[in-house]
Parts: structure tokens; C-alpha cells; sequence
């Protein structure tokens, strides 16, 4: 018999038929101490406000991904808008003809034409998605069934569609008054006597505004 096979039968003779032995169930351990360690949320650093060009990149989408042009046609109804030119350097953006400098932190003016072009963007929304009533799915910001006088909990839902617009997260993970503050800034306006609009429109043009200049939505 040669070697290799007389190893092979060896190792069959010896191991064929022997299983591992049961290993039987210990004592349970309890799991050693450990520290908890806290996150430490501190700022580190001043916010910054996103380049300009990443809040126009933005606000063009809400609008519906229109051009530059196409966005100013539909913003400017009723005198709501005026040319790109005005807002741009007070974005941030630079002007290379007078030597100014791109603006990194936030200041009143960037704050006041944030405002503004939120202004202009949510009421003409509101035209266009509340008070022309399209199907959902022709509708920019206001994908939603206008609730008739809203409590609390229909609120929540219709907050929670802008909310995802504009900040990009569900408004349950946000800090938990941000609901009912909203929803007293909805109250206090539809409140009072509107004009252009009826006062639900108006407090629903109101909610849309204040997202828009939410520090969420322009600074990091």
C-alpha cells in the first residue's frame, strides 16, 4: 500500500466515527463596568452662512428647478420681486467691479434678502399651489390638502411636508416645540385681516417664510 494511502486509512481508523463533545451551557457573566461617555455638543467654531451660490441653487429648486430667468418671471408678480442683481452681492457673492469681496458670515442685509426672496417665493407659492388648487402633483411647495381651519394634529402633517422642503429632515426629529411654535405663528397671523390673500393662505405663506429663514437652511 503506498504511503498516502496508507496515512488516509490511518486518520479514517482513528477520527471516522468520533464526534465533538457537547460543550454544556456555563453560568451566565454579568458585563464588566463601563463609562458612559457624553457627546460633547458645544459649538467649536462660528456658524457660517452656505456659499451663495448653494442657497440661489436652492431657491431655484424650490420653485421648481426653473432657470435663473424663469424663476424671476414667476417671483415678480404684483411687484414681489426685482432683478437678480439687486440680491446677489447681498447674499454673499462677490463683485469683482467694485473689489468686494465673497461674504462668508451672516449680517443684517443677507438676513433682510433671505427674508425677502422667501417672501416673494412663498407667496407666489401659495398662488400657484393653494389658491390655484392643482393636482398634488403639479404643485412646488404646497403638496398638500389645505386642512379648513387646522387643529394642532392637522397642522402637523402639512408643517412636516415643509419642513422636508426646506430643511431636509421629518420635523419629528426636530427639537419638539418647533411644531407648536409653528403653529402659533400660523394662529397669530390667520388671525388678522388679510389683503392679497385670505388669512389661512397668509398664515401659510407666513410658515413658508419663516422656514426659508431658518438657520437650518442657510448656515452650517
Amino acid at each position: 500500500m503506498r504511503p498516502v494511502a496508507l496515512l488516509l486509512a490511518l486518520l479514517v481508523a482513528c477520527h471516522g466515527d468520533r464526534r465533538p463533545a457537547v460543550i454544556s451551557p456555563g453560568t451566565a457573566q454579568p458585563w464588566p463596568a463601563h463609562r458612559a461617555v457624553l457627546l460633547d455638543q458645544s459649538p467649536k467654531a462660528k456658524r457660517r452662512a452656505v456659499p451663495a451660490e448653494v442657497f440661489l441653487r436652492a431657491y431655484l429648486g424650490w420653485f421648481g428647478d426653473l432657470a435663473p430667468y424663469d424663476a424671476f418671471l414667476r417671483a415678480r408678480g404684483n411687484d414681489l420681486f426685482d432683478q437678480w442683481s439687486y440680491y446677489l452681492a447681498a447674499l454673499g457673492l462677490p463683485d469683482h467691479h467694485v473689489d468686494a469681496p465673497r461674504i462668508s458670515q451672516s449680517n443684517t442685509v443677507m438676513l433682510a434678502t433671505i427674508g425677502r426672496l422667501g417672501e416673494a417665493l412663498c407667496i407666489r407659492s401659495v398662488e400657484h399651489d393653494l389658491r390655484a388648487n392643482p393636482p398634488l402633483d403639479k404643485r412646488v411647495i404646497f403638496a398638500f390638502e389645505q386642512p379648513v381651519q387646522p387643529t394642532r394634529e392637522t397642522f402637523a402633517p402639512a408643517f412636516d411636508i415643509l419642513h422636508r422642503t426646506f430643511l431636509g429632515y421629518p420635523v419629528a426629529l426636530a427639537p419638539i416645540p418647533r411644531i407648536d411654535r409653528f403653529f402659533a405663528l400660523y394662529r397669530e397671523v390667520a388671525s388678522r385681516q388679510a389683503t392679497r390673500l385670505t388669512p389661512d393662505e397668509m398664515a401659510w405663506a407666513a410658515v413658508c417664510t419663516a422656514l426659508v429663514q431658518h438657520p437650518e437652511a442657510w448656515v452650517y
